[in-house]
């Protein structure tokens, strides 16, 4: 796993990697849906510039078991548990990715 101590960030890239910490975060605490969680790192995602490659596969990798897990309770009409595995799994890899 590449971390973002080993790449050479643009201070944009700074913001935007500020703003995907502080979803998660808001995530976390209870205060953003699962929804606007996916959305929000989606886009920001989206936005980085200098961030290598290999960092944006293995985030999106991660992103896309939170859209996964999303979806199969959408379809289901079932609610997402807070303690589900994969659920906590992905954020525990998310927020590593975003870790110094």
């Amino acid at each position: 796993m590449i971390l973002l101590s080993d790449i050479n960030i643009s201070e944009y890239d700074e913001r935007q990697i500020s703003l995907m910490k502080e979803t998660l975060s808001l995530f976390e605490s209870g205060k953003v849906t699962l929804k606007k969680l996916i959305d929000n790192l989606k886009g920001l995602l989206f936005c980085l510039q200098s961030v290598d490659i290999q960092w944006k596969n293995d985030f999106h990798e991660y992103w896309f078991v939170l859209e996964q897990i999303y979806a199969v309770a959408l379809f289901r009409n079932e609610s997402i548990s807070p303690d589900d595995p994969d659920l906590l799994d992905a954020l525990r890899h998310l927020n590593e990715l975003l870790s110094k």
